[in-house]
């Protein structure tokens, strides 16, 4: 029954028994879940659920909270689910002591965040919880911004790029170029301890530039000019290089995909798109290689692959394709367990749709399936802002995509929670510096709000903007950006807590 319609109470207090539906199913299970709280707390109070006969409440005579062990109202706790107990704390003294537990509460961030949950950062594991692991603070029913401990790492002695990044829940992952400057030096493979923010291994890899890397159980894997794929395993003693793959032409990006496989993306000495590799690690000799512009990639040549944020996997890949004629960029979805992989291809950047010749999806990050998000980038004209193209792949049409625009430049951005975080140039600065946003698609008004400020004090060393690589990645402990021969660590702490500098 609808609002308003016969038997219908919206009026009702929560917690009483609903025989009509009142306003959706939502309703329904708010309802459900205060019933039980309710129930729970008349238990823990030694009082006898509503309802129930004399003698059924003789029964119940005698058994107080003091005689029920602890443990059992944790239990009860737990059941409930975080939901349920803020339902319970309001239902008397007693319940409302059970359910302020701090360890009740570290329970529930330890179910939903797991390896992640920043228990270290909070006192209060409650607040925690309902600030969305310390991202989404609030105070006073406003929303806040989330509060960083930021600490600046130098990787490099010489003139060097970090190529690429990842981040886990203990550690990030570095690598390099090739430095410049006099003598034999190789690029590099460099693990930082995110707790301690110190360089836990180093390791010398090759004399080719490491462009790509990506991270598994236990493993890294690169991909770099000398045309291999490297892989690394943890060990006691930390990674060592367990095996080498090599390729057809050089690796500029690659992703590990839950089936135990390698997709690396090769290009030509002039970084022009040539093919793409899987390579099953357990069985390296069933490797796949798809020429660039041939029928299975639809003529396409594939620049960049990604993996939605739910894991990545053979099934979904995200990849973005050139077509070798008018230089378009498509937002492609392969399925790789079918003879033709290539299920999805959507232009994004024709000149039809309003784009000037020669935009690209660069970088190109996927979402929360079955979305992707990728930087319209044009070089050959000057930016003020950034634009970032969203792609659904349940809704293929060749009309102009949505778009997010952002105050600056976007240098490098990551898909986390289900919400775009940007390293972005801020051009209306004296200063070089890169400002940390943060955008939520489908949020009214649509505007970024800035994080964070990471100011930029080092030469570029005669690099110009395409040289200056800067390289951004993000996780629930905190993000990590590179520029030039630094890095910088940002790890959340609460809202009100001072940040070091």
């Amino acid at each position: 029954q609808g609002r308003g319609a016969p038997g219908c109470c919206p009026d009702r207090m929560p917690g009483t028994p609903r025989t009509a539906v009142c306003g959706g199913t939502r309703r329904r299970v708010a309802g459900k879940t205060a019933e039980k709280a309710v129930a729970a707390s008349r238990a823990l109070e030694g009082r006898p659920p509503s309802g129930e006969s004399s003698s059924y409440r003789a029964v119940y005579q005698g058994q107080r909270w003091a005689e029920l062990p602890p443990d059992v109202g944790v239990l009860i706790c737990q059941c409930l689910g975080p939901r349920g107990v803020l339902w319970l704390v309001l239902t008397g003294g007693r319940a409302r002591d059970l359910g302020l537990r701090n360890d009740i509460w570290r329970f529930f961030c330890s179910l939903r965040w797991g390896r992640f949950a920043n228990l270290d950062a909070y006192w209060n594991a409650k607040e925690l919880y309902l600030d969305g692991n310390g991202w989404f603070p609030r105070s006073r029913g406003q929303r806040q911004r989330p509060c960083f401990e930021v600490e600046h790492i130098r990787l490099h002695d010489s003139p060097c790029l970090t190529m690429d990044l990842r981040i886990t829940a203990d550690e990030v992952i570095a690598v390099s170029e090739v430095p410049q400057g006099r003598g034999a030096q190789k690029s590099k493979l460099q693990v930082i301890n995110l707790e301690s923010r110190k360089l836990q291994q180093c390791l010398e890899v090759s004399d080719a530039t490491i462009n790509c890397c990506d991270v598994g159980p236990d493993l890294i894997c690169i991909g770099s000019d000398d045309s291999q794929v490297r892989l690394f395993r943890r060990s006691e003693s930390g990674y060592g290089l367990a095996c080498e793959y090599l390729c057809a032409s050089e690796v500029n990006d690659l992703r590990y995909a839950r089936e135990d496989t390698v997709l690396a993306v090769r290009t030509h000495h002039n970084r022009h798109p040539a093919g793409l590799d899987l390579i099953p690690l357990g069985r390296p000799d069933a490797r796949v290689s798809f020429a660039g512009g041939s029928t299975v990639t639809r003529g396409k040549y594939i620049h960049a692959i990604d993996g939605f944020e739910e894991g990545c996997t053979l099934s979904g890949v995200a990849c973005s394709g050139e077509h070798p004629l008018t230089s378009n960029f498509s937002a492609m979805l392969f399925d790789f367990r079918r003879s033709q992989p290539c299920v999805v291809d959507l232009p994004v950047t024709s000149v039809q749709q309003g784009h000037p010749l020669g935009t690209m999806l660069w970088p190109l990050r996927a979402g929360r399936a079955p979305k992707v998000y990728a930087n319209l980038l044009h070089e050959g004209r000057r930016r003020d802002r950034g634009t970032i193209a969203v792609v659904d792949f349940r809704f293929p049409s060749e009309e102009p995509c949505e778009t997010l625009e952002l105050p600056d430049p976007v240098d490098d951005f990551r898909c986390f929670g289900g919400n775009i975080y940007a390293a972005c140039s801020d051009a209306s600065s004296y200063r070089q510096q890169l400002r940390l946003l943060r955008c939520t698609p489908g949020r009214p008004g649509g505007e970024a709000e800035q994080l964070s400020t990471v100011v930029e004090d080092y030469d570029p060393i005669g690099r110009g903007p395409r040289e200056d690589l800067k390289v951004f990645t993000v996780c629930h402990r905190g993000f990590a950006v590179s520029y030039g021969e630094h890095l910088t660590l940002g790890r959340v702490v609460e809202p009100w807590r001072p940040q070091l500098t």
